[in-house]
């Protein structure tokens, strides 16, 4: 599975994003199983507790469940994206950025090349 270094982010956080993005990339589907908490420190060189935290954070952003005694899978999607609690707050955050980037005076068809790279980037590696 092994994570990039997304410097600057505590470890549990960037294998949050390193599953998501594993989902986005198809790479993990709904359904597939992901290693034991002790398999995945191992894999991703992590002390159990930060890889229990990312899972514990995956889990209550549903999108893995944990089956008790049987393990931990990729969560099926069923909620509409466009009005969930965590949609809302990732928009704030996004608008944050993009205060900050208009204050550096970035030019907006450079912001655009930016995230259509990174959306598309993330779908094809």
């Amino acid at each position: 599975m092994q994570m990039k270094d997304q410097s600057g982010l505590p470890y549990y956080e960037q294998l949050v994003l390193h599953v998501k993005q594993q989902i986005v990339q198809g790479i993990l589907q709904p359904g597939d199983r992901l290693p034991s908490v002790r398999d995945m420190a191992r894999q991703e060189q992590l002390n159990p507790n930060t890889v229990s935290k990312a899972y514990k954070q995956l889990e209550s952003q549903q999108v893995i469940t944990t089956v008790h005694g049987k393990g931990t899978y990729v969560r099926e999607t069923t909620e509409q994206p466009g009005d969930s609690a965590q949609v809302v707050a990732t928009k704030k955050q996004l608008l944050t950025l993009l205060t900050e980037i208009r204050y550096l005076g970035v030019p907006l068809e450079e912001v655009v090349t930016w995230i259509k790279a990174a959306y598309e980037g993330e779908k094809n590696q």
